[in-house]
């Protein structure tokens, strides 16, 4: 078992963000250097899909940042890919809007 099927959608896990508000704006800030180099975004049904460059340095920031959102958002759901990074976040209803706050300023 790959341990990731209780992180389907359809398990009812609470929206909500276990940092504290401090944490959260510090948080907010690092999302805005994680997110800075992203080639696309593209819209779907339950969440977005991240395209970035396949630099080693950028998995691992990105390896990063999976494993701290796990940690404090266990009701989103990603799903990295080979080749060019492509990152969904994907979750039940309600999380394509707790990411598009995340990124508000940040569309392309």
């Amino acid at each position: 078992m790959n341990g990731t099927s209780e992180r389907r959608p359809g398990r009812h896990l609470p929206l909500a963000c276990s940092l504290s508000g401090l944490e959260l704006a510090e948080r907010c800030g690092e999302l805005e250097e994680i997110f800075n180099g992203c080639l696309r975004i593209d819209e779907l049904d339950n969440g977005y899909e991240f395209l970035f460059p396949g630099s080693a340095e950028r998995a691992a920031g990105l390896t990063e940042f999976v494993v701290f959102e796990r940690g404090c958002c266990p009701f989103f759901v990603f799903e990295p890919e080979a080749g060019p990074i492509r990152l969904r976040v994907r979750g039940p209803e309600g999380v394509k809007g707790i990411v598009a706050e995340m990124l508000a300023g940040r569309t392309g």
